[in-house]
């Protein structure tokens, strides 16, 4: 079909407008990438030129005298650690409350989805007291819990809608088969779902990699430290030296891009799956 010139015109608008955005949010990735490999003096007098050498220089710094790698390590062990959890738990809830009968199902996810309503600075204080009781503090535990309860109401929104639209005559044919319950969950509802699981999964994770605030008042060790809260110390570490501190930030963005990049199909049909369907 051919366009008219008004509708050629309004299109190029749009990709006009569209390759601008596109820019303004790919240019302060571009700018920290090409700083981190300046030094302070080209930062200052060049700061939006290119580098004159693309040296690792900052890149060994950041990862010698600022210990990068053990927060990025922690960090790991954090985010890791509550997705797999969130997870499981998460899709457990929304299988139970999506494909099985029972009264109180639709209250349930009420009250789950009421934990969308909390924000995490009402949970601080009492969570503080029960991990200083406890004798939490201090371990990556105080800081993974929190993280799987807050993850908890937006990854049951996501799976139950999801959950529920599949057809029943799969599970009804797999228990003539002589599947069990657990059976059916793992053999069949998972797979069927990893575009939902995928969405719950990454976010939950860019989540919880960028979180500074829960490390910061959990944590005293800053051999436990996770990668943001490593970054305000490495500042007061290197308060004139920023391209080392780029070459820090850069390290700790990287994760969240690949994982993102890398499974963003997934994340769109467990979004839209999620928001249409629950």
């Amino acid at each position: 079909m051919k366009l008219s010139a008004r509708e050629r015109f309004i299109m190029i608008l749009k990709y006009a407008a569209l390759l601008l955005f596109t820019v303004l949010c790919l240019y302060p990735l571009f700018w920290l990438l090409l700083s981190s490999f300046k030094t302070n003096t080209e930062l200052y007098e060049n700061p939006w030129g290119l580098p004159e050498s693309f040296s690792l220089g900052n890149y060994i710094q950041a990862v010698n005298e600022g210990h990068i790698l053990q927060y990025f390590f922690n960090s790991v062990i954090i985010a890791v650690a509550a997705v797999l959890v969130s997870v499981l738990l998460s899709s457990m809830v929304s299988y139970a409350i999506a494909r099985m009968e029972w009264k109180l199902s639709g209250f349930m996810l009420q009250v789950f989805l009421l934990g969308m309503m909390i924000p995490v600075y009402a949970m601080i204080v009492p969570l503080f007291s029960m991990f200083n009781k406890m004798g939490l503090l201090n371990t990556h535990l105080a800081v993974i819990i929190p993280h799987i309860a807050i993850a908890f109401p937006m990854a049951i929104f996501i799976m139950n809608g999801f959950m529920g639209s599949l057809p029943r005559e799969m599970e009804e044919a797999a228990v003539v088969d002589g599947c069990n319950i657990y059976q059916i969950f793992f053999r069949i509802i998972m797979p069927i779902s990893k575009s939902s699981i995928v969405t719950v999964a990454v976010v939950t994770f860019i989540n919880i990699w960028n979180d500074l605030l829960l490390p910061q008042i959990f944590l005293t060790d800053s051999a436990k430290m996770t990668l943001p809260v490593g970054l305000t110390e490495f500042q007061g570490q290197y308060a004139t030296n920023y391209v080392v501190e780029i070459a820090a930030v850069i390290i700790t963005i990287i994760p969240s891009i690949i994982v993102y990049i890398w499974l963003h199909r997934h994340i769109m049909e467990g979004m839209v799956a999620g928001a249409v369907k629950g």
